[in-house]
C-alpha cells in the first residue's frame, strides 16, 4: 500500500483524534502549513515526525494540534499548530492554551521524559480527546466533537 502525500493542510481533524503519526517529506514551502507529509509507523532517528496531538485551553476547550520535531533531537516540543475555523494555525497565534499531550509519541524520542513521558502523553490525550472539538471562537454554539 502506497502511502498517500498530502500537505498540512490536509489533515483532518479526525485523522488527529485517531492518533495518525506522520512523516515530514517535504518543508521547503514558507508556511508550515503547506509541507508535504505521509501517513506513517516507522520512523528513523533523523525523520521529523508530525504528532498528533491535542491543546486545552484555559476556557476548559479541547483543540486538535499538530506538533513537529525531529525525533532524534533531545530538544522538548517543537513546532505546533492547532486546528480552529476549519484550518491549521501556527501555535502561538491562538491564545488560552494550557496543556498539550501528544497521542503516540515515537519510542525512541527522548524527549518525552520525566513528568511528560510517553505513557503520560497517551494517557492524557486519551483523557481529553473526547472533548475534542472545532469550535469557533465566533460562534460557541457551532461546536462539533471529534472532527
Amino acid at each position: 500500500m502506497t502511502s498517500r502525500r498530502l500537505a498540512i493542510r490536509e489533515i483532518s481533524p479526525d485523522a488527529v483524534a485517531a492518533g495518525t503519526n506522520w512523516r515530514l517529506v517535504d518543508d521547503t514551502a514558507d508556511d508550515m502549513i503547506d509541507w508535504v507529509v505521509e501517513p506513517c509507523s516507522h520512523f528513523g532517528p533523523a525523520d521529523s515526525i508530525v504528532y498528533s496531538a491535542l491543546s486545552v485551553l484555559s476556557d476548559g476547550a479541547v483543540r486538535h494540534a499538530l506538533m513537529i520535531r525531529e525525533i532524534g533531537s533531545l530538544d522538548w516540543w517543537g513546532d505546533s499548530l492547532e486546528y480552529e475555523d476549519g484550518a491549521w494555525h501556527e501555535a502561538g497565534a491562538l491564545d488560552g492554551t494550557v496543556e498539550e499531550f501528544v497521542a503516540e509519541p515515537h519510542a525512541d524520542d527522548a524527549s518525552f521524559t520525566g513528568e511528560y513521558d510517553h505513557a503520560a502523553q497517551r494517557r492524557g490525550f486519551r483523557r481529553w480527546s473526547p472533548l475534542l472539538t472545532t469550535r469557533r471562537r465566533s460562534d460557541p454554539s457551532s461546536a462539533s466533537h471529534g472532527g
